[in-house]
């Protein structure tokens, strides 16, 4: 089973997808803000997801901020990170840095599902 992390600050955003990708077959793990994903990756060692979507404008901690976290750890460097923003890519280019692709809100749950199985394919 592939897993899913869903890190956004939006409860509907995170319902609809969560919904959408358990009934693909994925596992899906769930963050309200950048903190809160990576406690769950230091808290987790065992259960690292497959993927990351996450919205970048959270409170507590943005998005772009617990990217670069991630991806300066050794431990987590390899897990693919999908940037969800309202904003357009050309404005926010330099937060995009610290992710693997994007997606522009608001999507279609069919857009979200093809990225995620082009980044680590079916749920199996």
């Amino acid at each position: 089973m592939k897993r899913v992390m869903l890190v956004d600050d939006s409860p509907t955003i995170i319902h609809a997808a969560y919904d959408e990708l358990e009934d693909q077959g994925y596992v899906v793990e769930v963050a309200y803000d950048g903190k809160e994903a990576i406690d769950y990756l230091k808290d987790n060692p065992e259960d690292m997801p497959d993927l990351i979507v996450m919205d970048i404008e959270m409170p507590k901690m943005r998005g772009d901020e617990a990217s670069k976290v991630i991806k300066a750890n050794p431990a987590w460097n390899h897990i693919p990170i999908v940037a969800l923003t309202s904003v357009d890519p050309d404005n926010v280019a330099e937060s995009l840095t610290y992710f693997d692709n994007y997606m522009i809100k608001p999507f279609g749950f069919e857009q979200m599902l093809s990225l995620v199985q082009k980044m680590i394919g079916p749920a199996d």
